[in-house]
């Protein structure tokens, strides 16, 4: 396996850094969420092909080596990393640990911990706050698929797409999720 497939495209620190998430939240539950996020819903919103490109750039930058995400021909690609992927996987990872760090799974079954001295919520308030990131970032998605439009020729890794959601081929033409359009 090449080595630039394991890169993060963003670190648990940044993740606390947006301030949704408390800082004494271990860095390895963080880790893991990107890691899903990453190699589940950002390849099937910006294609495998995409996404590699994106970690082989950060991790030649890491090991000091040329075509890095701050060379100057990869400016596209490090404003497409920058302003638009950071920020709709922070909203995603979010969205991800909110289950993950409520509920675990021991050997007696899926618990719950507890404490006397916490208020612990519902489910159906984990699941709706879980939603709601979940909609920050079909709108974050809605975002960068537009930079990516302007700049459909810049990303060759495009061609041949094999994006999907929903079991659908992403027309980058098209928008992705959240449009504002209220249909009731």
């Amino acid at each position: 396996m090449n080595e630039f497939k394991k890169v993060m495209l963003i670190s648990p620190d940044a993740i606390k850094s947006y301030g949704d998430l408390n800082y004494n939240v271990d860095d390895e539950v963080i880790g893991a969420s990107i890691r899903t996020v990453q190699n589940v819903y950002l390849k099937d919103v910006l294609s495998t092909n995409l996404v590699e490109k994106l970690q082989y750039l950060v991790y030649n930058d890491i090991k000091g080596l040329e075509d890095n995400i701050e060379s100057a021909e990869n400016a596209v690609y490090k404003t497409l990393l920058e302003d638009y992927v950071k920020e709709a996987m922070g909203y995603r990872v979010v969205s991800e640990i909110c289950l993950r760090i409520s509920l675990k799974i021991r050997n007696m079954g899926v618990v719950q911990n507890s404490d006397t001295n916490v208020n612990y919520v519902s489910l159906n308030d984990i699941k709706y706050l879980r939603d709601t990131y979940k909609g920050y970032w079909d709108s974050a998605v809605n975002r960068m698929y537009t930079f990516i439009r302007q700049n459909k020729d810049a990303f060759a890794e495009l061609d041949g797409c094999d994006a999907e959601y929903g079991g659908n081929k992403i027309d980058i033409k098209a928008k992705f999720g959240n449009t504002g359009l209220w249909l009731g």
